[in-house]
């Protein structure tokens, strides 16, 4: 691939605009009980304060939060309180220091200010609010949650005062956002997940954090690589300092080699994966990334597969290799993953293999292992610290790992036997957890609690179990902002519970463990059955069988 300048385009750079932060003044409306009452709220008393309920009060031109209820100060505004409520403006004032999510819910506002106090928003509470034009954030915000802002199509613009800290993905998703005002350095306009699909995004090449031009944060890059294409004209930045935000790159082609200090966040380059409806493979941008030759930005990034990454050099390219090195090893039948880097990033191992090995001691994101069609991995030198099993490892059998020096090997029921939802939960254990030691706490990397209180019980939700609440959140972030979050019902048949013993008492215990009695007793007290079922399913999987009756001659 050549390097000729001359291919180079100078992209076309959103900067933001600088203003002068002021705080906003609102009124203060004190009323008694009575009045509340009548006027329409509802609310509950709470030890030194009030929060508001709910709200069914006529319609206003402008909507005045009270600031005390007989004396007491109003301080949370509960979930779906002023639902779809007809107004045209909303005063919020600096007492309040909650609002509920959905709090606001399709409300028919057109202005939001606030008064400085509220730190921060939470999730979904201006959420499909489409008549929303202006909102007048606090100065002392630090917090913007998910989903927040989402779906307000007339939100055009807003100003963002130098006190955010932090804003969530979605944030702003899917509203009219053409541009944004910032105070200073603002340091929580770093998340370019947060303006998915609005035009600020879409209709700008680079759009930047700052109005720096020598030190740019860039917040998106919209390259000129389109899927199925291979790198095209490549974008060259030239700055004393370039710093990439989080999820700011997606297709691209850039050139750094001008820029003095190149910097990326831990997320900052996206894996575009997208399925395909005909199989499980996925369609992976090519993009090229030039970096300067200086040894700070010759450290081990964690790059997606699908990123070629060079160093510069005036005479000659020298290619960089990626985060992981995939080999075949005919001994064993597997697929060898080498990290080159020392952080696997989110689904990074896609591969369909049946086997895999992690053949070295590296820190796992989330979700880094994706692959549908894996059913063993062994984990050569560590055992997994964090939730690392994506959803669609639905074929995934026996997890191997290292821990205090010995090898453990665990088995997890068939996905097809047992049906996605308890498979699914069967690998949240391998998570670092608390349990309790000799009365105390340790820390673990395989929680049996969430087997045992699953076996337990003939029917859970997501209410009173935590690894379905874990599933049922994951879920609704699978499958986007239009699919609400539902609750999980789960009947834990004996066919589930038979499988799920065989496999823990298969497996090899950690010291720390409970005991495997409960497990073992049902085996004794449902043999009948249990050897019933095993031998229908002994064509496919004649492993349970043979474990069944090993486990009923030693017991």
């Amino acid at each position: 691939m050549s390097l000729n300048p001359a291919r180079f385009q100078k992209p076309q750079i959103y900067y933001p605009k600088l203003f002068t932060a002021t705080s906003a003044t609102v009124p203060h409306i004190a009323l008694t009980a009575k009045e509340a009452v009548a006027a329409g709220y509802s609310f509950r008393k709470k030890r030194h304060s009030m929060k508001i309920t709910k709200y069914r009060g006529k319609p206003q031109n402008q909507l005045n939060i009270p600031y005390t209820i007989d004396g007491m100060p109003v301080d949370e505004i509960c979930a779906h309180t002023f639902e779809k409520f007809p107004c045209n403006t909303i005063f919020i004032h600096g007492n309040i220091r909650k609002l509920g999510q959905l709090a606001f819910f399709e409300c028919t506002a057109k202005t939001v200010i606030f008064e400085d106090g509220l730190t921060a928003l939470h999730e979904y509470i201006f959420y499909y609010c489409e008549s929303l034009e202006k909102v007048h954030l606090p100065l002392t915000l630090k917090y913007i949650g998910k989903r927040c802002f989402m779906w307000c199509k007339n939100l055009k613009y807003i100003e963002f005062p130098k006190s955010i800290c932090n804003m969530e993905d979605l944030a702003f998703c899917r509203c009219g956002l053409e541009g944004f005002s910032v105070e200073a350095l603002t340091p929580g306009i770093n998340n370019a997940e947060a303006f998915r699909c609005t035009p600020l995004i879409e209709e700008n090449q680079v759009v930047c954090a700052y109005p720096d031009s020598s030190n740019l944060t860039v917040l998106h890059v919209n390259g000129p690589v389109r899927p199925g294409q291979e790198c095209g004209a490549t974008l060259k930045f030239k700055a004393d300092s370039i710093t990439f935000c989080r999820w700011s790159l997606r297709s691209f082609s850039i050139d750094l080699s001008e820029c003095k200090k190149v910097r990326f966040y831990r997320n900052a380059i996206r894996d575009e994966r997208e399925r395909d409806s005909e199989s499980v493979a996925y369609v992976v941008n090519p993009s090229l990334m030039i970096l300067p030759e200086s040894e700070e930005s010759k450290q081990h990034y964690a790059f997606p597969k699908h990123v070629k990454v060079l160093n510069y050099f005036p005479n000659k390219n020298r290619s960089y290799k990626g985060p992981v090195e995939i080999n075949y090893d005919d001994s064993d039948d597997s697929c060898v993953v080498t990290p080159v880097a020392d952080f696997l990033p989110a689904r990074s191992v896609t591969e369909d293999w049946d086997k895999f090995r992690i053949a070295k001691n590296v820190k796992m994101d989330r979700y880094a292992i994706n692959s549908y069609h894996m059913k063993e991995i062994t984990f050569e030198d560590f055992c997994p610290e964090d939730t690392v099993f994506s959803l669609y490892c639905y074929d995934l059998r026996k997890v191997s790992f290292r821990y205090k020096g010995q090898m453990y090997t665990k088995y997890i029921p068939p996905g097809e036997l047992v049906a996605y939802n308890v498979h699914t939960i069967m690998t949240f254990p391998f998570a670092p957890c608390k349990v309790p030691c000799e009365g105390g706490f340790r820390h673990t990397v395989y929680d049996r609690q969430i087997i045992d209180s699953f076996f337990q019980h003939r029917w859970i939700n997501s209410d009173n179990n935590r690894a379905l609440a874990m599933l049922s959140d994951r879920e609704h972030k699978r499958m986007g902002e239009s699919h609400w979050k539902q609750k999980h019902y789960l009947k834990v048949t004996n066919t589930i519970k038979a499988l799920i013993a065989v496999d823990v008492l298969r497996s090899d215990r950690l010291d720390h463990e409970p005991p495997v009695d409960m497990y073992l007793d049902f085996l004794k007290k449902h043999s009948r059955y249990c050897r019933q079922y095993f031998q229908k399913i002994s064509g496919k999987y004649p492993e349970y069988l043979q474990a069944f009756e090993q486990l009923i001659l030693n017991a």
